[in-house]
């Protein structure tokens, strides 16, 4: 099944936010690699959009990514098997430690 990897408003500033992060002056290479393995990550989930369990909020899965990185996102529609689920939508990416408090309150 052909499907699309679709980004929320919020969720392309959250991985800009994560590339300034992670590309600061001395961060290495570690840190580099690490941004690369969350973009590639993300770009798995149209192979397998419904092997990770959805969290605390109905209907939103969670991606754990390197470093303590974490993809929140929905599969529209969400069959729950990964041969006849819908497209991914990546609604937010966090650090390890960030506030994620507004996320899943109507504001993202």
């Amino acid at each position: 099944m052909s499907r699309a990897l679709i980004y929320a408003a919020e969720a392309p500033a959250d991985l800009d936010a994560a590339t300034v992060w992670l590309s600061e002056p001395g961060s290495g290479q570690a840190a580099h690699r690490r941004l690369a393995a969350i973009w590639a990550a993300i770009g798995r989930l149209v192979q397998h959009p419904c092997l990770h369990p959805i969290g605390e909020h109905p209907g939103v899965r969670e991606l754990p990514c390197p470093g303590g990185w974490r993809a929140f996102y929905e599969v529209e529609p969400d069959t729950g098997r990964n041969d006849d689920a819908g497209d991914v939508v990546v609604l937010r990416v966090y650090g390890p430690g960030q506030d994620r408090s507004g996320f899943g309150s109507g504001t993202g």
